[in-house]
């Protein structure tokens, strides 16, 4: 029979030896693939120490979820605890060094680990509303952040906003919208009360719930996207963002890039165009360089603008109605000036609405 020795010997009398879930021993004690802890496997489960953790043993669903993140490799390291009941006496978990893994024969096995956690623990762990993780911690589709989802809502966490929570009708409308894609972007509060209701707020907004009127998204954001593209014979593309709020402040980001062989010179011009015929204009006027330069240092622009602007927040209901448009003029060099190309777009956009059109230049970089 495989030798068992040492403190991962105690533990497996403590928990009954070979009559416990853990039968008989599998293997000898061996070192773990990191070099630092010792292990044994068993038929029903494995006991892991380390001089720091000590030995714990750890079985079923949990040590299978754990197996598959890496075993001690993983960034939860090695186990804590032993498997144990929660509280509410419903689940099982094996707390971690950088981490915990829940399981319920409802949920399966999930991990729950950093800030999401820490945020998890201070709501009560599984008694709170959240209730047990039905999903690991996982990177959200825009790339920025990171999420769990639970049985009663879900934590989402970016290095800007910190975890917050987000639940009920609430998270169903965000849900929605598009989740941290939509306008709204991620929390930046929990759930919270409301003057006749229940309020979350987000980066470019709020949700708000009553009884009588259920879930709705704020109308203090407006935000437009477009991708930005020129003929095929011309190597230049990228993407803007519009972010407005009614107190006049805005945000105009971008990204452009060259993936040709000539610098390339551009002149962006972004246009938000209201029925009433002003148009508010963003623009970028910057050379790129292209594989004709050694290395191709400056193939990419990426610029984020901030700034306020009164007539925005005086003309409120029309900024929620505008449309964007924008007009790009690249060459090898800048043949017009940057503020007569949004001023013409401005005039060429208005027609849409059978207005002359009068151009509010608030932005140009």
């Amino acid at each position: 029979m495989p030798s068992v020795i040492g403190d991962i010997r105690l533990k497996w009398l403590a928990l009954g030896g070979p009559s416990s879930f853990l039968g008989q021993p599998l293997t000898d004690e061996l070192t773990t693939p990191d070099g630092v802890g010792r292990f044994n496997h068993f038929q029903g489960g494995s006991i892991y120490w380390t001089p720091t953790t000590r030995a714990h043993e750890i079985h079923g669903d949990i040590r299978g979820k754990w197996s598959a993140l890496g075993w001690e490799r993983s960034f939860l390291g090695y186990p804590l605890t032993d498997e144990s009941p929660t509280p509410d006496g419903v689940g099982r978990f094996n707390h971690f060094q950088g981490g915990s893994i829940y399981w319920t024969p409802q949920t399966g096995a999930h991990e729950v680990h950093g800030d999401i956690r820490a945020k998890w623990a201070s709501m009560g762990w599984e008694r709170s509303f959240l209730r047990y993780p039905l999903t690991d911690e996982s990177p959200t589709p825009d790339g920025i952040g990171r999420f769990n989802h639970f049985q009663g809502g879900s934590i989402y966490w970016t290095p800007g906003t910190g975890a917050h929570e987000v639940h009920g009708a609430i998270r169903d409308k965000w849900a929605a919208m598009g989740w941290e894609r939509s306008f709204l972007g991620y929390p930046t509060s929990d759930e919270q009360d409301a003057p006749g209701g229940r309020v979350s707020h987000f980066e470019r907004g709020s949700i708000s719930w009553t009884q009588a009127g259920g879930a709705v998204p704020s109308e203090e954001v407006v935000h437009h996207h477009a991708d930005i593209s020129t003929p095929d014979w011309l190597p230049v593309g990228g993407w803007v963002d519009v972010v407005v709020n009614k107190l006049g402040d805005f945000t105009f980001a971008g990204h452009m890039h060259n993936s040709g062989f000539p610098n390339i010179h551009f002149a962006l011009a972004i246009v938000l165009m209201t029925p009433s015929g002003v148009g508010y204009g963003f623009g970028r006027d910057h050379t790129l360089d292209g594989t004709v330069t050694l290395f191709g240092r400056n193939r990419d622009d990426d610029w984020t603008d901030t700034g306020a602007n009164q007539q925005l927040a005086g003309n409120w209901d029309q900024v929620t109605q505008s449309r964007l448009h924008w007009r790009l003029v690249a060459h090898d060099t800048l043949t017009a000036g940057l503020q007569g190309l949004v001023e013409d777009l401005v005039k060429d956009a208005a027609t849409q609405f059978g207005k002359a059109g009068i151009a509010a230049l608030i932005a140009l970089i």
